[in-house]
């Protein structure tokens, strides 16, 4: 208001510098997060023996689609049906996925610890 009534210029270039600054701050802290949360996955990984480079590609997969299904893991990694179920089996018990929707079959499973990264 007080830029269209006395033409106020400085107030408002302030107020949008702050909120420039407070999104690239915010912006730096969820990506070093995002940087710790890999190390730490690609620790846990280590742990797989010969399933390693897979789950690799699986873990690099999930920073693209935090939310998938055994079929988008066998589609984008060219494996098999049972090799896709023992990744996510892997990653389940590391910790990395949670499955989410409690059904026999079809099942999605979210990478909720990189996607609460954002929503917080």
């Amino acid at each position: 208001m007080r830029v269209r009534v006395s033409n106020d210029m400085i107030h408002w270039v302030r107020f949008f510098l702050q909120g420039v600054a407070e999104t690239a701050i915010k912006g730096r802290n969820v990506f070093k997060e995002i940087l710790a949360l890999r190390t730490d996955a690609e620790h846990k990984l280590l742990s797989l023996g010969k399933r390693a480079p897979n789950a690799k590609q699986a873990l690099n997969l999930l920073y693209r689609r935090p939310m998938l299904s055994a079929t988008d893991l066998e589609n984008s990694l060219g494996v098999s049906h049972p090799t896709a179920n023992a990744l996510l089996r892997d990653f389940i018990r590391l910790g990395l996925l949670r499955e989410v929707t409690g059904a026999a079959r079809h099942r999605l499973y979210v990478f909720e610890t990189y996607l609460e990264l954002f929503t917080r």
